[in-house]
């Protein structure tokens, strides 16, 4: 017995509707940061997450950026499941049927940590643009979106408001 990538992807993605009705099925906060689209998709975040992850790491050490991953896999999740509810509640259904994969919101809570840490007036490169650190991963959200259309926002929303949280102190109680 075997799944195709494609038929497995659907059994281990974010889902709210999936999660809502068989709650059981909340490992999926888990599996989909681990699952991706195909090769392509699983390249641009690791290309990512060696960008941002290695001085991350050196600045808080190992065990604390490991702790920092894997809490914001289970908070972004929530978050996600929190806001597709929400829009579902105010008659926008998108979110909650969506099937949604990858690590990209972890990505995003990362480039963000580092952008809101960064000291007032830093500036940062987006294709040969200089922007200020703080409007980094709003310009990345922008970029994706516009490149890579039928991508998650709300997977890469949760991931800057995580990160925003998770920089502001936040989060220290978990």
């Amino acid at each position: 017995w075997s799944l195709s990538y494609r038929e497995a992807w659907k059994h281990l993605c974010i889902s709210p509707r999936v999660i809502y009705h068989r709650p059981i099925q909340v490992y999926r906060i888990a599996t989909s940061a681990f699952t991706h689209g195909g090769l392509i998709h699983i390249g641009f975040n690791m290309l990512n997450f060696v960008q941002t992850g290695p001085a991350l790491e050196r600045g808080m050490g190992t065990l604390r950026f490991v702790h920092m991953v894997v809490l914001l896999i289970l908070v972004l999740g929530v978050l996600y499941l929190s806001l597709a509810a929400a829009a579902l509640f105010f008659s926008e259904p998108r979110f909650f049927n969506e099937c949604a994969v990858g690590f990209s919101g972890v990505l995003f809570a990362l480039l963000s940590i580092e952008a809101y840490s960064a000291p007032p007036g830093t500036v940062m490169n987006v294709f040969g643009n200089q922007i200020p650190a703080k409007w980094y991963p709003w310009a990345q959200l922008l970029l994706c979106q516009l490149l890579i259309p039928n991508a998650s926002i709300l997977g890469h929303l949760v991931g800057i408001l995580g990160g925003f949280l998770y920089q502001q102190g936040s989060l220290r109680m978990v």
